[in-house]
């Protein structure tokens, strides 16, 4: 029996941000929360989507098969990026969704679509796996990006991710439990879209390949210390490297200025999640950031693959 369900790890951005894109060594991990994929084949010509998350269903649409006209949706915009989807993945493909067929898909989010886990990076690397059909170039050809998302999607643990051209560098790596159990993500409640945060970064950025190198040099430390200490110099040193390059401030300055700890933007910078070290346990920890007007955390362990 063909196969008819599959699932995406979701995704953080450690370090090499945006830079990534230019060739840096970047520091990605997978998320034990991700993406649930569904198929089943259901009245001929029709393609219904429901898509959930915890939350409940968030976004419904009914297809015409093969030419992927809306019939009827709850979103007309993520109904035009769906189809922007499948209308690229049947033209990489000889053979997904050309017959009469129809089908029933439904998928599942493990996380709130607003926490920039990778809803959209997720979806690519199911669909991709329906379609028999790169993910790379699926993502390429339609939203963009660097593809480490993609790497994420079926990574075991934490990885180095490096872009050359149209080739990837993946390598699994270990980052130490006694820098692990100091580390939390920390909601800033601001879901950045990222084709526009790398529009934005290709428009108004100024960087050089020294730039890049440094980026590259501090991930390779990053990954080999065995000391919190030296880990949150290094994280410091990145954050006000991509504060000058991107003409923008860090966030600890912005959004954290009385907090005691080290604190840097992942991914799309600015927004959804910033990496935290703390002393706190947990418990504490959360409490401290309630008060600050953050309520959504996570601890490094409870929520990163590996």
């Amino acid at each position: 029996m063909k196969k008819n369900s599959w699932f995406a790890n979701g995704k953080l951005l450690i370090t090499g941000e945006y830079l990534v894109l230019e060739g840096a060594k970047a520091l990605a991990v997978p998320l034990k929360p991700g993406q649930h994929f569904t198929i089943n084949q259901t009245e001929r010509g029709i393609l219904n989507w429901t898509a959930t998350s915890p939350e409940g269903t968030w976004f419904k649409a009914k297809l015409k098969l093969p030419s992927l006209e809306v019939i009827e949706t709850t979103s007309q915009v993520r109904a035009e990026r769906l189809v922007l989807l499948l209308r690229k993945a049947t033209e990489l493909s000889d053979h997904f969704l050309k017959d009469n067929r129809g089908f029933n898909v439904e998928t599942k989010l493990d996380f709130n679509p607003e926490f920039g886990f990778g809803s959209s990076s997720t979806l690519i690397y199911c669909l991709a796996q329906w379609a028999q059909i790169d993910p790379y170039k699926l993502q390429k050809e339609t939203f963009g990006g660097s593809g480490f998302d993609i790497a994420c999607a079926d990574a075991e643990g934490p990885i180095t991710f490096v872009k050359d051209n149209d080739t990837v560098q993946i390598q699994g790596v270990e980052i130490s439990p006694a820098i692990i159990d100091h580390l939390y993500f920390v909601y800033l409640g601001k879901k950045q879209q990222t084709s526009k945060s790398i529009h934005d970064f290709r428009k108004n950025a100024s960087y050089t390949s020294t730039d890049i190198d440094t980026i590259t040099s501090i991930t390779n430390q990053v990954i080999k210390t065995e000391s919190i200490e030296e880990f949150e110099i290094l994280l410091m040193e990145h954050e006000k490297l991509m504060s000058r390059i991107l003409k923008s401030p860090t966030i600890k300055s912005s959004c954290f200025s009385t907090f005691d700890g080290c604190v840097k933007s992942l991914g799309a910078w600015g927004g959804d999640f910033v990496l935290v070290s703390s002393q706190f346990q947990e418990k504490q920890f959360a409490e401290q950031m309630k008060n600050m007007g953050f309520p959504i955390t996570f601890s490094y362990t409870n929520i990163v693959l590996g």
